[in-house]
């Protein structure tokens, strides 16, 4: 009975360890510039929320089962489980918990990092169209000063 809630925390640590792993690189290739890769692993990240989710509401579905089962309103109330899986249940929901404190920590550094990037493209393009807009003022005036099939010879 509690086999199926140990089986579904160790395969959301699997998948919260890849996050992580997902996480700390997406720091790496923001400071690299290496959008392309960045993208992807958003993309990964976004496919691993929907799996945990669904863990998630798996594990939920299957503790409310146990709940019924059992007569009982919250996990403390738990009186036949053995010590060893009840050991394990914390510890991997406490390493789970803990995995997630540091993917948030490591994402909010991400997120300054890519709006200082995203500050510093928007200066690039304004400057960008700063030096065009000049470009098109000076083209305009050499056109006026001296037309085509404008000769200087008398």
């Amino acid at each position: 009975m509690y086999n199926k809630l140990v089986s579904l925390l160790e395969e959301k640590e699997k998948l919260v360890d890849r996050f992580l792993t997902l996480t700390s690189l997406q720091q790496e290739y923001i400071l690299n510039d290496n959008f392309d890769e960045l993208s992807k692993i958003v993309d990964e990240k976004a496919d691993l929320i929907e799996r945990i989710n669904k863990i998630d509401d798996q594990f939920m579905d299957e503790f409310e089962n146990i709940k019924v089962k059992k007569g009982i309103k919250s996990f403390d109330e738990i009186t036949d489980i053995d010590k060893e899986t009840g050991i394990l249940l914390k510890s991997l929901t406490s390493s789970i918990l803990q995995k997630l404190q540091v993917i948030k920590d490591i994402d909010e550094k991400n997120n300054i990092l890519i709006r200082a990037k995203f500050d510093e493209i928007k200066r690039a393009l304004k400057s960008m169209r700063y030096k065009k807009e000049a470009l098109k003022d000076y083209s305009q005036y050499k056109q006026n000063q001296f037309p085509a099939g404008f000769d200087r010879k008398e």
